[in-house]
């Protein structure tokens, strides 16, 4: 048997982070040009691992120990090792000699490195066993015995519990078996290496809940854990053992195969690359197959709280739903459905309403009769609907849709039951919950958004399912809650969004940045949306490493709080692609890039649920691989910078890129509508875009492409296939669109668009270290008016400048100067400000460059 470790190689991706010029400050980090295997040095007892299969994982921090689950059942705790060199008499804290770890999508390994030997513990779960597999291999001269210490447990997760717990050692196993005293389940933890173990008997002596077994290397070791259901306890782990080369090359597999068949987005940048195919390894991750409940996607991984709770590997059906768009975005259709028919499985049949919360452990007890937590969320039934939409529109399953009518019109039969009539829109029950679980609500503006959207969302489903007169009567409901989502949350006085009203009706203005998607909804007037959109690109809301819920100037902020001034990284998505839809790309680009520096803050290619508000650190509460944070890296991706609108039953593929000018080309490969997929090739060259459309299921599909051209350019012409085609530009305040419409039959597709002039602002970007203060500049607006760029941007000392590019002279600038960089590329810095800075060191400051003749 070969026990080197097992990589596996994606010929898709060669990545390594030394090789980024956009964030050079990662020395601890570095990935072989094998593939998506990520490195770091940096091994402190804040550095999570997790392995995950779709019926077991193993994770934790190394401070205190790992954890092995079989679904629902935790076996095991607080695993750690002891080294023992030969001839040794003190036995060495494993975690004083790890110095490295190795995350690759299917297996983790630590290397530990002594005086004169090096032993790599590899982590592996396979993907459909309820089992684990922990090697160690040792290279160099000395030899070693290692000791294997954990506490059994062999319990449900919370809040369920078994009881009558014991653990035997068996001579047979060679290895401890713990049984739950029914007889219904027993654990085995074993290997064929083991030299010495504790003793299992009765004493009335203890020395705590830990166990040790002393297992000797030749040259490698295995340990086996496997969960089984009766008494038999040999059978997995005798498979483990036999077959354990075969599933790791099965699990090898199955992630190359998700690399190489979902969506493809490849651009100049390794990082960002690298941040994007992780963010769809991990939502892959996140699917659980319970015995008694099913498979659906959970919330994320993080050590357990309390008592065999560990967050949030359970299921959450909002997140869930948010999980969905990254499917849907990722191209992943069949598994969309899945968690979308799994989270149908638990709506309450009485009522219509969609689930909250359902612990891995609901199949043992009375989850929704005895306890409060899985019908508590009003606005999961909302965000529902409109998920499904999107499903059905990017995916065409409209028979998904007509099979599940009646759930789906319950569904918003419940929505509308919420609604109040004086207002016309949904008020929170009593015994309910809003968005926000801190504070207590009558109502909230997310929630009436949700409305909004929810009767848009049905009134298509409807019609796609011939039910018109359904249609009708959720269409009618859209115009008057705009009209009162305009009149009963704004503020004229502070002129933003009111967040919501107390039970007695008072006003809740505390300054959130959700929900940000209001702004393209058109609920406010075009000059209300740009004051929001100013304040939301300000230094109040943004820094280094995302976008805070609240502002900074809020009486109610507080940086370390869960979600009163701290940073999401879903949220900061969210309104990143808010930018990028409202046609802001100056602002969007920095705010979705600063995620991606989060995939190496802890566990390697994940994103962690929430950053602290005042300094780039973790917040106290966060889960280090949270799902919803992956998925909405890679929807916003796909929906905000690519502009990707995926509507299968139009039969139509929109493609809207907003590229940052230092990007000259990018390739997204497996777009797919219901009965055709395609790559798409950018290129841009001076003056000029050019897209080539590459069929891999061919049929014929009508495609827009609407680029982004350079603020101020003018376009020339269009063609496709050597044949002119009409253009329009698409004029925004602060971009510009060439607008192309073309169908795709078969083969290839080559179109190019000339365009003349134009400027392009390149915003620095900011790599934040682990306790550093936002510095970077924060770009608010942007506009070319009159020969003249206006730049408005909070700023700090630390960063004053800004650069452009354009084939133009600039002549002069006012509030600031200028200089050639090289060629086409100009730096521009702003003059000093001797006003006093805000709390964070910002002032706001304006620059105008002047340009000589346009054209």
């Amino acid at each position: 048997m070969n026990n080197s470790i097992y990589l596996v190689v994606f010929a898709v991706l060669s990545i390594c982070f030394a090789d980024s010029s956009a964030w050079p400050q990662t020395p601890a980090i570095a990935l072989p040009e094998s593939g998506l295997t990520l490195s770091t040095d940096s091994v402190g007892p804040v550095r999570f691992v997790a392995v995950h299969g779709h019926r077991s994982a193993i994770f934790g921090y190394p401070k205190n120990g790992l954890e092995i689950w079989a679904w629902p059942f935790q076996i095991l705790s607080g695993y750690r090792i002891g080294i023992r060199p030969q001839g040794a008499a003190t036995e060495i804290d494993g975690d004083l000699l790890l110095r490295r770890i190795e995350y690759a999508p299917d297996a983790v390994t630590r290397i530990y490195i002594g005086p004169n030997f090096v032993i790599r513990e590899k982590l592996f779960v396979p993907l459909d066993l309820p089992g684990a597999v922990i090697t160690y291999k040792v290279e160099g001269r000395g030899h070693v015995d290692i000791t294997v210490q954990f506490s059994p447990v062999l319990n449900l997760m919370w809040p369920a519990g078994t009881g009558g717990q014991s653990t035997e050692w068996n001579d047979v196993r060679s290895g401890y078996v713990i049984s739950d005293g029914t007889g219904s389940y027993t654990a085995t933890i074993s290997s064929p290496n083991v030299i010495s173990h504790d003793s299992t008997e009765n004493s009335a002596i203890r020395y705590g809940d830990a166990i040790a077994m002393t297992i000797r290397p030749n040259a490698s070791a295995h340990l086996f854990i496997a969960l089984n259901q009766g008494r038999e306890s040999g059978a997995l782990v005798k498979q483990l053992a036999t077959d354990q080369v075969t599933l790791e090359q099965q699990a090898g597999a199955h992630y190359a195969a998700l690399v190489h068949d979902t969506l493809q987005i490849e651009t100049p940048n390794k990082d960002v690359n690298l941040a994007l195919t992780w963010s769809e390894v991990a939502l892959d991750q996140a699917w659980v197959c319970n015995p008694d409940l099913g498979c659906g996607l959970v919330a994320g991984y993080g050590p357990s709280r309390d008592v065999r709770r560990p967050q949030y590997a359970w299921f959450f059906a909002g997140d869930g739903l948010v999980a969905i768009d990254g499917l849907v975005a990722s191209g992943q259709y069949d598994r969309a459905r899945d968690e979308l028919d799994f989270i149908l499985k638990y709506q309450d049949r009485k009522n219509g309403m969609i689930w909250h919360e359902l612990s891995q452990s609901a199949g043992h007890i009375d989850w929704a009769g005895k306890y409060p937590y899985m019908f508590v969320h009003v606005d999961i039934t909302f965000q529902f609907l409109s998920a499904l939409f999107r499903y059905v529109e990017a995916s065409g399953d409209l028979d998904f849709a007509k099979q599940r009518w009646t759930a789906i019109d319950a569904a918003y039969k419940y929505c509308q039951a919420v609604v109040d009539p004086a207002t016309r829109l949904p008020r929170i029950p009593l015994d309910k919950e809003g968005g926000n679980e801190q504070d207590r609500e009558s109502d909230e503006l997310s929630l009436s958004v949700a409305w909004l959207e929810a009767s848009s969302a049905f009134a298509n489903l409807a019609q796609w399912t011939s039910h018109p007169q359904e249609a009708a009567k959720a269409t009618q409901a859209i115009a008057p809650a705009r009209d009162s989502i305009a009149a009963r949350y704004w503020d004229k006085g502070r002129h933003f969004w009111i967040s919501g009203h107390t039970a007695n009706g008072k006003e809740i203005f505390d300054e959130r940045s959700q929900p940000s998607g209001l702004i393209s909804e058109q609920v406010f007037s075009p000059q209300q949306n740009e004051i929001l959109l100013d304040k939301l690109a300000s230094s109040k809301f943004q820094t280094d490493w995302g976008s805070r819920g609240l502002s900074s100037s809020s009486g109610a902020f507080d940086p370390d709080s869960y979600a009163k001034g701290s940073v999401f990284a879903l949220s900061s998505s969210g309104i990143a692609e808010t930018f990028w839809v409202e046609h802001r790309p100056v602002t969007a680009f920095p705010i979705w890039t600063s995620v991606v520096p989060w995939t190496r803050l802890d566990a390697l290619g994940h994103i962690h649920e929430v950053l602290a508000g005042d300094s780039y650190r973790q917040q106290t509460e966060s889960v280090p691989e949270q799902t919803w944070s992956s998925s909405g890296f890679i929807s916003t991706a796909a929906n905000g910078m690519l502009g990707l609108h995926i509507d299968s039953v139009s039969n139509q593929i929109a493609f809207s890129p907003h590229l940052p000018p230092e990007w000259r080309e990018i390739t997204v490969r497996n777009v797919r509508l219901q009965h055709a997929a395609f790559d798409l090739q950018l290129q841009r060259r001076e003056g000029a875009i050019d897209l080539t459309v590459a069929t891999k299921k061919s049929s014929p599909a009508s495609i827009i492409f609407d680029p982004q051209i350079p603020l101020g350019a003018r376009l020339l012409s269009a063609e496709c296939d050597n044949h002119r085609l009409a253009a329009s530009m698409e004029h925004n305040e602060q971009d510009e669109h060439v607008h192309l419409a073309f169908t795709v039959t078969q083969g290839a597709a080559h179109c190019s668009i000339w365009f003349q002039g134009g400027v392009e602002v390149i915003p620095p970007q900011v790599t934040p270290q682990v306790g550093d203060q936002s510095t970077g500049i924060k770009i608010t607006s942007v506009e070319f008016r009159d020969h003249s760029l206006i730049v408005e941007a909070d700023v700090n000392s630390a960063w004053t400048r800004f650069d452009i590019k354009t084939a133009w002279r600039p002549v002069s600038v006012d509030g600031g100067t200028i200089g050639q960089i090289a060629g086409n590329l100009y730096q521009v810095d702003f003059d000093r400000d001797e006003r006093v800075p805000d709390s964070f060191g910002y002032t706001h400051r304006r620059a105008v460059v002047h340009f000589g003749h346009a054209y």
